[in-house]
Order: C-alpha cells, then sequence, then structure tokens
C-alpha cells in the first residue's frame, strides 16, 4: 500500500503512537478519519500493528473499512482482522458488502462464517448469484411500497422506517406479488392528497435489470439514464435490490482496467505491488505468444533477403514503416474496444471499416510523405521515396482493417475483444509492412541499387 495518500504526519504519529503502546490516543486519532483514509493508515502498518489496531477499534468502524478495500487487498485486510472476528463485523455490514467478503473464504470458512452472522441467510442468497452479474453486487438496501396503499400511509411508513439516505436513492412501487411496478417521486408524495393511491402517481418508466444481467451491462444501464441506483429484478419480475452508483463505478474502472491490461496480455490481478515470482508467471506465457507471432514478421523478410542484399538502404526504413503501422492498428483496435464494451458502435461494420481505412490511408499518405522526403535528403534515390510512401499508406490503411478485424473476431470467437489485441495487431501490421515495402522494392530493385 502506498503511503502517497496518506498526510506522512498522521502515519509517523500512529507508528510513534504504537511504538509507546498509546492506544488509547491512537483509536482516538483514527476514529474520525474517513474510511477511505482510516484504511491507507491500516494497511501501510506493520502486519503486527495492524491487526493489534484492528482490535481495538469498534467493529462498526471495522465493517466501514471494507467498503474502501480494493479488490487486491482485501484478503490481506481478512487476515489481518481475523476470520475468526469477522462474523462479528459483518454483522455492521450491507448484505452486498458482506458477500464480497465472505467470497474470499476457504469453504469451510465461508460455512462457519455464515452460520455465526444474523443476517446469514439473506447473505447466503446473494452468493447463489455469479460474482460479475448484478445479483452478485447488488444491495438489499432499498425502500419499497406497496401500490395499493395510499399516500398517507406511505409517508407514515417513511417516518417510521427512517431509511438511511443511502438506501432512498428511489422509492419503488411493488404489487402484491413484489414486481416492480416502478417509483414515486417523494415530490409526488408530499403534494398529493393522503388519500391518493400510490399506483396513481408511479411513474412507469423504470429501467431495471435481471439478477443475471453482467456487472457491465448494468453499469451502463446506470450511465445511460443517469440513474443513482438500478433496480434488479428476478425473472418474474420481482425486485431483488438495487445496484448503486458507487458499486456500478467500481465496476466500470475495473473492466476499463481489465481491458486496458488484456490488450497488451497483463493479468487483471496484476498490480504494482504484485510479488516479483507471480509477475514473472502472469507475464511470461503472453511474451511467449508473443515470440512466435513475431516470426510471422521475420517470415516475410526472409522471402525478399536478395532484395536486402542489393539494397540494404532498406533495412533502415523497415522499423519506421513497421512502428507506424503497429500504432495506427493498436489506435484502431483500441477505439473497438471501447465501442465494444461500452456497447456504443451504432454505424454498420462497412461503414466503420471504410471510415478507418479511409484514415489510415490518409494518414498513412502524409507521413509517408514526411518519412519520403528524409529518405530522399539522405539518399537522393527519388525511387526509394515513393516507395516509402506507397509502402506507408498501404500498411497504414490495412493497419486499421486489421485493428478492427481482431477484436470482432476474438468476440466472435466468444472470447474477449480486449484479449492481447495488440499483440495480434503487431504481428498482422509487421508482416503487411515488410511484405508492402520489401515486395514493392523488388520490383523496382534496380533503380535502389
Amino acid at each position: 500500500m502506498a503511503e502517497d495518500g496518506l498526510g506522512r504526519d498522521l502515519l509517523e504519529d500512529a507508528r510513534e503512537l504504537i511504538a509507546g503502546e498509546a492506544w488509547a490516543r491512537l483509536v482516538a486519532l483514527v476514529s474520525s478519519l474517513h474510511p477511505a483514509d482510516l484504511v491507507d493508515l491500516v494497511l501501510s502498518l506493520e502486519e503486527a500493528d495492524r491487526r493489534s489496531l484492528l482490535d481495538r477499534l469498534p467493529t462498526d468502524i471495522v465493517g466501514q473499512l471494507f467498503e474502501f478495500v480494493e479488490d487486491d487487498e482485501l484478503r490481506e485486510f481478512i487476515r489481518s482482522v481475523g476470520v475468526e472476528d469477522l462474523p462479528a463485523v459483518l454483522d455492521e455490514v450491507e448484505d452486498d458488502v458482506a458477500a464480497d467478503v465472505i467470497q474470499q473464504l476457504e469453504p469451510e470458512e465461508q460455512a462457519e462464517t455464515l452460520a455465526q452472522l444474523d443476517r446469514g441467510d439473506e447473505v447466503a442468497e446473494l452468493l447463489q448469484y455469479g460474482e460479475d452479474s448484478a445479483g452478485g453486487i447488488m444491495s438489499r438496501g432499498f425502500v419499497a411500497l406497496n401500490e395499493e396503499i395510499s399516500v398517507g400511509q406511505a409517508i407514515e411508513y417513511l417516518r417510521v422506517l427512517r431509511p438511511a439516505s443511502e438506501k432512498a436513492y428511489y422509492l419503488y412501487v411493488i404489487d402484491r406479488d413484489r414486481r416492480l411496478q416502478g417509483t414515486v417521486s417523494m415530490r409526488d408524495l408530499i403534494v398529493s392528497t393522503p388519500r391518493t393511491k400510490l399506483a396513481e402517481i408511479t411513474q412507469h418508466d423504470v429501467h431495471a435489470v435481471r439478477t443475471s444481467t453482467d456487472q457491465e451491462e448494468a453499469a451502463r444501464t446506470l450511465q445511460r439514464y443517469n440513474l443513482l441506483a438500478v433496480p434488479v429484478v428476478d425473472e418474474e419480475g420481482r425486485l431483488e435490490g438495487v445496484t448503486t452508483a458507487d458499486d456500478l463505478i467500481d465496476v466500470l474502472q475495473e473492466e476499463a482496467t481489465e481491458d486496458m491490461y488484456r490488450m497488451v496480455g497483463l493479468d487483471e490481478e496484476e498490480s504494482a505491488s504484485t510479488p516479483i515470482r507471480q509477475t514473472i508467471r502472469l507475464r511470461l506465457p503472453w511474451l511467449m505468444v508473443n515470440l512466435f507471432t513475431a516470426f510471422a514478421g521475420a517470415f516475410v523478410v526472409s522471402l525478399f533477403d536478395s532484395t536486402l542484399e542489393k539494397a540494404v538502404v532498406l533495412a533502415a526504413f523497415m522499423p519506421v514503416v513497421a512502428n507506424q503501422s503497429g500504432v495506427t492498428g493498436t489506435q484502431t483496435a483500441t477505439i473497438m474496444v471501447r465501442s465494444l464494451a461500452l456497447g456504443e458502435r451504432r454505424m454498420s461494420i462497412t461503414r466503420i471499416l471504410l471510415r478507418e481505412v479511409f484514415i489510415g490511408f490518409t494518414n498513412g499518405m502524409v507521413v509517408g510523405v514526411l518519412l519520403g522526403m528524409i529518405a530522399f535528403a539522405f539518399t537522393g534515390n527519388a525511387t526509394l521515396a515513393v516507395i516509402l510512401v506507397a509502402a506507408m499508406a498501404a500498411a497504414s490503411a490495412v493497419a486499421t482493417i486489421v485493428g478492427q478485424m481482431v477484436p470482432l473476431g476474438l468476440r466472435a470467437l466468444g472470447a474477449d475483444p480486449a484479449l492481447a489485441s495488440s499483440i495480434f495487431v503487431t504481428m498482422c501490421t509487421d508482416a503487411m509492412s515488410f511484405l508492402f515495402l520489401l515486395g514493392g522494392a523488388s520490383m523496382v530493385i534496380s533503380r535502389l541499387e
């Protein structure tokens, strides 16, 4: 855990108090911190000191910390709290947070912890849903009102219930079978007559997702309709829970990180603090794949060894053309992966393809002309300059095609479109760049000698 997010004075004060065993003063000092800052402080301490501090903090404060622990640090934090103390702590948190924590435990520990929880059955229900589904991240913290009651009854119920502000993003209206009917605004409750039935003022334009819906799709629903929370219903339309903005923002961040990592062959589990041995194990497989894909370019070059022998100057420009087309292809692939991830692709594949090819060809021509001018200035060979312009334009145009086809092809095969896209794009663009440059040069080799 980096200490940059903490005030160094605070961290040093905490360590001095620990060294002097002034635990009461330390607890008083840190109890007023925001849970996000307190998590940073706790995880910056040595393991023994961390456990000692957590043992002395009230269970409700420790429970709040679980909501701000990063996924890659959750197991470490659970060890610091102690599995034996988890039931008392998890009784202080929302069901969805408790479910996330319990998922990190071994099967025997899960069963034991659930058995000791006051709301063990409710948490166990959440564990039945897929970890990446809307059901897996939903919260039971919502307010539901029966459509048959009156406005006056609804207001009286809310006065008795006194829901926390974070649980009352929307007031959901359900029928007698708990099927979601819509929402009712606080304004409509206030301005309507007490005898008005909720069914009469219910807004039925509600955007719900199924418990089986992928969490990324739920996040897109929240983003598309600018919501604070998304209701989650079962297959029969019964209201089961809500996914809130803070949870879904985390989902978008995780998915963006996952796509970014996968495009370059990294595992989403890796971070800057991952142990060296584990990092090597995670990165090496894709580096081996990259090694063998690189032979595609080497094979193309080997076909034109006689051309290179007669015009050695071509070797100086090969990496330039390959690098430019590789960047062009990766740019297109990145745009395509993002569009697929966010569901933004509205144009037909053909229109997108033609658009990207035009962009790639135009950019390739501009860069190619500049490269050709540099080549002519150094060699005085106009033919070489023309070959470079043509190769750069053609390679860039093809690179845009590859940049689109690779993510689409991976998706068609049922794989993540971001899965090492840049590795496969680079393999194709290198091979095609060498083919255009060396192939074109071989046809006018007499003018290059």
